[in-house]
């Protein structure tokens, strides 16, 4: 997909689209280090048991929602439905523990995916770039982004946890748009993994945006639908040459 450059920003998300996390089948084995500490703490059985409410918990209380909510006010909120009995000191301690076994662990299951500083190099000086990032710890895509080389690139790194707003909550574009100097929408062009996040909210909003399409290998992922402009690899990222 060759692209005009008469676009002046491109904003991208982060995870599974300019830093992988998980395998490609988005499986969180990664995870178990910080899932574990509620099995020990005797609140769960076992890690399993962990995701599974945690999965229940996110789908109903977290997605498609506009407000973010912190690694460990999302375990408080969860503990508080399915574990009510627990004590006050024991959710505390182990939502501690569970931060720092997350901090250890996640950055172990990031790579970068095939083709991104290549795609980010071709795009370097003809537009402007930017990052917008639903996560759960401040300040923790562009962390990642440093990590792999990548910060450099983008004019700013936001997310969510830093701002309490998430995609595809309006709030969080609107807010990218003002620290971008307030281009107009029709100008930018949006790009990532999550079809309604990425594609379907930004072409709302009146950006223009493609679907990061990874569902060939990510079995978590959706296919692109007729009317949503896709790419299935970054080679296909490319700025026209005029």
């Amino acid at each position: 997909m060759v692209l005009s450059t008469s676009i002046d920003w491109i904003f991208f998300d982060c995870f599974n689209t300019l830093v992988d996390d998980f395998d490609t089948s988005g499986c969180e084995a990664g995870l178990a280090p910080m899932y574990q500490v509620l099995v020990s703490a005797g609140l769960y059985q076992d890690i399993d048991a962990v995701r599974t409410d945690y999965h229940r918990w996110r789908l109903e209380y977290i997605a498609g929602q506009p407000y973010e909510q912190t690694l460990q006010e999302r375990f408080r909120n969860l503990l508080a439905i399915y574990r009510p009995g627990a004590s006050s000191s024991i959710v505390e301690r182990v939502l501690n523990e569970m931060e720092i076994q997350f901090i250890e662990c996640f950055p172990t299951t990031l790579r970068l995916p095939t083709g991104v500083e290549s795609m980010l190099q071709r795009w370097q000086g003809k537009v402007s770039m930017g990052v917008i990032s639903n996560f759960f710890l401040a300040h923790w895509p562009a962390k990642m982004l440093e990590r792999y080389g990548l910060k450099h690139y983008f004019q700013f790194v936001l997310d969510s946890a830093e701002y309490g707003k998430r995609k595809p909550g309006d709030a969080i574009y609107q807010i990218a748009l003002e620290v971008a100097g307030n281009p107009a929408p029709e100008r930018v062009l949006f790009i990532g993994d999550h079809l309604t996040n990425d594609a379907i909210t930004p072409k709302r909003l009146g950006m223009q945006s493609i679907y990061f399409d990874r569902s060939a290998e990510r079995t978590t992922s959706s296919s692109a639908p007729p009317q949503i402009n896709a790419i299935t690899h970054w080679d296909q990222f490319v700025p026209s040459a005029g």
